[in-house]
C-alpha cells in the first residue's frame, strides 16, 4: 500500500535522515509524520506561525509495522508505557512514582526497534498531562481510555528503521502561514480545558487507578 505522509516543520526536508532527531519524542528516535495534512500544518506553524508541510510517499506493504491503534496492541497502557519510557519526565514523577513506572515497563513496554514503522497517537504539549495524571492516579483508567479512544489526539506515523528511510520518497512541499498556528492553539486550549474538567470530576470517581493495579500485582 502506498501512503502519502506529511511532516510539518520550520524547514524543507527533502531527505529525512536516519538516527537524526529527538530521542525523547513519544516513540523515541524517529521521523514523525502524519497522514492528516491539517495536523501537519499545525506542527509546521506552532512556533513562529509559519513553516512548511513536507509531502512524501511510502510503500509500506512489506514493512514491519507496530500499530498502536489496532489489536493486539491498541490498549491504552501500551501507549502510556512507551510515553513514560521515552519522554523526559519531571523529577516529581520519577522520584515519587517509581513502582507505577516499573509496573508499566515490566508489563506493557514494547520494543519499537523491532519494527520499521510505529503508528500511534500523539501526546505532545497539553495531551501529555493525561498520561502523567494517570501515573499519579489522579484520573482513572476508564477516563484515560475515553480520551484515547476519542481520537482527538491525532495519529503519528513514525519511521524507525534504517530500511524505511531508504524507501520514503520526497514529493514536494507547501508553505504554511498564521491560521494554522491559531488552529494549533485552539486544539491546545481545548485539551487544557478537558484536562482541568477531568481532574475535577475524577477526584471522587470510582474506577481503576494505576496504584490499584500495582498493589494487585505485588
Amino acid at each position: 500500500m502506498e501512503r502519502i505522509l506529511y511532516h510539518g516543520s520550520e524547514f524543507i526536508i527533502n531527505k529525512p535522515e536516519y538516527l537524526n532527531g529527538n530521542r525523547h519524542n513519544d516513540y523515541g528516535l524517529g521521523f514523525y509524520c502524519t497522514t492528516n495534512k491539517e495536523l501537519a500544518k499545525e506542527w509546521a506553524a506552532k512556533r513562529s506561525g509559519k513553516g512548511y508541510i513536507n509531502k512524501y510517499s511510502l510503500r509500506d506493504d512489506r514493512l514491519k509495522i507496530l500499530d498502536l491503534t489496532k489489536p493486539p496492541y491498541n490498549g491504552v497502557l501500551y501507549w502510556v508505557s512507551l510515553l513514560m519510557h521515552n519522554r523526559e519526565l519531571s523529577s516529581n514523577l520519577r522520584n515519587n512514582y517509581p513502582r507505577e513506572l516499573k509496573y508499566l515497563e515490566d508489563n506493557y513496554l514494547l520494543n519499537v526497534n523491532d519494527y520499521d514503522v510505529v503508528i500511534g497517537y500523539r501526546a505532545d504539549d497539553s495531551y501529555f498531562h493525561f498520561p502523567e495524571a494517570f501515573v499519579r492516579s489522579e484520573i482513572t483508567l476508564e477516563s484515560l481510555n475515553s480520551i484515547f479512544i476519542a481520537g482527538n489526539l491525532g495519529k503519528q506515523y513514525v519511521l524507525i528503521s534504517e530500511r524505511v528511510f531508504k524507501l520514503i520518497k520526497f514529493i514536494d512541499y507547501q508553505e504554511v502561514f498564521g491560521n494554522s498556528q491559531e488552529d494549533y492553539y485552539k486544539r491546545k486550549t481545548g485539551a487544557d480545558k478537558i484536562f482541568t474538567d477531568l481532574l475535577e470530576t475524577d477526584r471522587y470517581k470510582k474506577g481503576v487507578r494505576l496504584r490499584d493495579m500495582v498493589m494487585d500485582n505485588e
